[in-house]
């Protein structure tokens, strides 16, 4: 059977399963497991595919191109000219699928390079019918370490949860923070794993959420999916957070910030607030959330917007017990002007 018959419905398979099994792709082409196996082992010669797993029980998935690069010396540039070369399909995603990998692509691995301390980043792509798969990884310190020590937080978890506001850089001086924030908002899926956590953030459901994820590695892994094309061009993503040219609008997720579901403290609403005088707007999400206290509404909705008037707050996704405060701790705010 010619290979143009075979490949599509294994793209098809490994793009929605991941990998497969020589009886799934049987099915799908409506031949026999061994005639089915033997093209599989084809693609494990040909470097295509590599097999996990043995005998019938034996699943293969896609080889994912890596490469690994010395951090000292480094620019992003030439590491994505080097990717590029070695990749040439990457040159023909056509926009906006290239220019949404471009940025994504160079704005993790300079990351990697100005900030992880450590030695080397290597990285790796995959190259598949509806979306682009890359990886950064370095063996530094951990980005939610750096934050943290930099920041003067409490936790890796206070630090993944600053991440996700935007503006947030350990290294102000030579960079506006906006990297991260923007990558996640072009990607489908983007996930920081670092420090025994994971910060995701999943563009379709439109969540995020950081989990404990214990790894003894050293380091940083990004993973970021861009889909082939974006739902957006990389330009308009920029243009909803932007005014005048400027990063002025960021949403702030509450449940991210607290030590449990309940919201009651000045203090949790302090580390919410942190670095947010920064923007114009800020949408305050409360989804997930199902109380807040008196003290913690207080503290954003009055003391932290009369310090900052320029900064319009917008609430959203709240229940009725979290809206009862909200709007008590608003009209108090008015009843003072």
């Amino acid at each position: 059977m010619p290979r143009g018959n075979v490949k599509s419905p294994l793209d098809r398979l490994l793009a929605a399963r991941g990998s497969v099994s020589s009886g799934e792709l049987a099915d799908a082409l409506g031949v026999s497991r061994q005639a089915a196996h033997a093209q599989l082992k084809r693609a494990v010669a040909a470097g295509i595919l590599r097999a996990v797993g043995a005998g019938r029980a034996a699943r293969y998935e896609p080889v994912v191109p890596t490469f690994t690069y010395a951090i000292a010396g480094s620019a992003e540039d030439r590491i994505l000219a080097d990717v590029e070369q070695r990749l040439p399909a990457l040159r023909k995603l056509g926009d906006p699928t290239h220019r949404a990998f471009h940025y994504a692509f160079s704005e993790m691995v300079n990351n990697a390079l100005d900030h992880s301390g450590g030695r080397r980043v290597e990285v790796r792509v995959a190259i598949e019918p509806k979306r682009v798969v890359f990886e950064v990884v370095d063996d530094g310190v951990g980005a939610f370490e750096r934050v943290r020590s930099v920041r003067g937080l409490a936790s890796h978890v206070e630090a993944a949860a600053d991440v996700t506001k935007g503006k947030i850089t350990t290294m102000p001086e030579q960079h506006s923070g906006e990297g991260i924030f923007f990558t996640s908002k072009v990607a489908l899926r983007f996930e920081l794993h670092a420090n025994g956590h994971v910060l995701i953030v999943d563009q379709p459901r439109d969540d995020v959420a950081i989990l404990a994820k214990p790894d003894a590695s050293r380091g940083t892994r990004v993973h970021v999916e861009i889909a082939r094309p974006p739902a957006e061009r990389l330009v308009d993503v920029f243009a909803a957070h932007t005014k005048d040219h400027e990063f002025v609008r960021t949403r702030t997720v509450v449940r991210l910030f607290g030590l449990g579901t309940d919201f009651v403290s000045r203090s949790e609403a302090r580390r919410l607030l942190s670095g947010l005088e920064r923007f114009g707007e800020v949408l305050v999400d409360f989804r997930g959330v199902p109380g807040i206290g008196q003290g913690f509404a207080d503290e954003i909705f009055r003391v932290w917007a009369n310090a900052h008037p320029e900064v319009a707050l917008l609430s959203v996704e709240m229940n009725d017990d979290v809206r009862f405060f909200v709007e008590r701790a608003i009209r108090a705010r008015e009843r003072a002007r």
